[in-house]
């Protein structure tokens, strides 16, 4: 039995009318058509088997003609606006999940279901590593393997939100699976302590569905990430910031998109030229300008890319580029990364 969606909205707008809120919302600017729809709509708030909608609204509003019937049925298939009539529980732990997938178009127990069953790896158990164990935990994800091998400092504070003054002093990782636990203990959580010091290390780390990438220590990490992921095939997204901007991407899937080295995007940090002692004496001290929304900002856009990832539905928006959201200004920018059939990294001639 189908329901019109608890996620629809609709109200005079004027000459006509609004059907809908968000990204599908629909302005309809023939008054007459906008008040049938809101009629049927009205009617279909209550469950109707699917074979008989037609039949219903005939019977209940004679007033609409047969074609019109036909028009505003597939006008509500379109937008998404009808779900099965028990898809949405507000007791149920993830039903506002639900409301989304199905808004995005999506089977929303389908989704689900491969979430539960999803594992995923988090490199960098800081800010990022913070809001994206959160989102993802809380979300019913299967697994979770936190990998840090940091102790918890006061000036973490501002923008780690998991972790409290009584935690300082001790593993990030240690502590984050705590509260993790507290908040769905329907989800795995484990921890590796590790300093990843060389693309060696990354050989110690189990495999997963996708690599949350949210550490920026050393410098080479994404790179040796990279080349670790190209080569056994394990896909990837980087998180982070550059002082301001929140960064997203790439989202690399094996075979599929492209690889971070695809195009010349990233600085040299080691150039072998006669600078290179002055560039590590300003660098050597780095610490970047963050900021607790630049942070958040990251690690939550970046989640709708993982959800979708990982529940197979909607398009994935960072995948060959990097986004760049800033904070100091109503700016987003696109970086991107096309695919290189001759890069040194991903192309077929080096995976021969």
């Amino acid at each position: 039995m189908k329901k019109i969606a608890n996620y629809i909205q609709v109200g005079k707008y004027k000459s006509g009318g609004i059907f809908g809120v968000g990204s599908k919302q629909q302005i309809i600017e023939n008054y007459l058509k906008w008040k049938n729809l809101v009629k049927v709509s009205s009617l279909l708030k209550l469950p109707t088997h699917e074979k008989e909608i037609t039949e219903t609204i005939k019977s209940n509003l004679p007033e609409i003609c047969d074609n019109e019937i036909k028009e505003i049925i597939s006008f509500l298939d379109e937008n998404h606006a009808l779900m099965d009539f028990n898809e949405y529980n507000q007791n149920d732990r993830y039903s506002r999940n639900y409301l989304f997938y199905r808004y995005a178009g999506a089977i929303p127990s389908l989704v689900q279901d491969r979430i539960k069953k999803s594992t995923v790896t988090i490199i960098g158990c800081g800010g990022i590593g913070n809001h994206i164990s959160y989102l993802l935990s809380t979300s019913g994800v299967g697994k979770i393997t936190l990998i840090d091998d940091d102790t918890i400092e006061l000036s973490n504070l501002t923008r780690q939100v998991l972790f409290s003054q009584n935690d300082i002093g001790r593993k990030k990782t240690e502590v984050l699976e705590r509260e993790l636990n507290k908040r769905n203990s329907e989800t795995n959580i484990e921890t590796i302590n590790m300093f990843i010091s060389s693309i060696n290390d990354l050989y110690k780390i189990p495999r997963s569905d996708l690599f949350i990438v949210s550490a920026d220590h050393p410098f080479e990490l994404i790179n040796w990430i990279n080349e670790f992921c190209v080569k056994e095939r394990q896909a990837y997204i980087n998180i982070g910031y550059i002082n301001d901007i929140s960064v997203i991407g790439p989202f690399y899937i094996p075979n599929k998109t492209s690889c971070i080295k695809c195009q010349n995007i990233m600085p040299e940090y080691h150039p072998k030229d006669d600078i290179l002692e002055h560039i590590e004496n300003v660098n050597k001290d780095f610490k970047a300008a963050t900021f607790p929304s630049v942070n958040g900002v990251a690690a939550s856009y970046a989640f709708g890319d993982i959800m979708k990832y990982l529940g197979s539905f909607g398009n994935i928006l960072s995948t060959n580029k990097r986004i760049g959201i800033h904070s100091l200004s109503i700016k987003i920018e696109e970086q991107s990364i096309h695919k290189n059939d001759k890069c040194d990294v991903c192309s077929q001639k080096q995976k021969l």
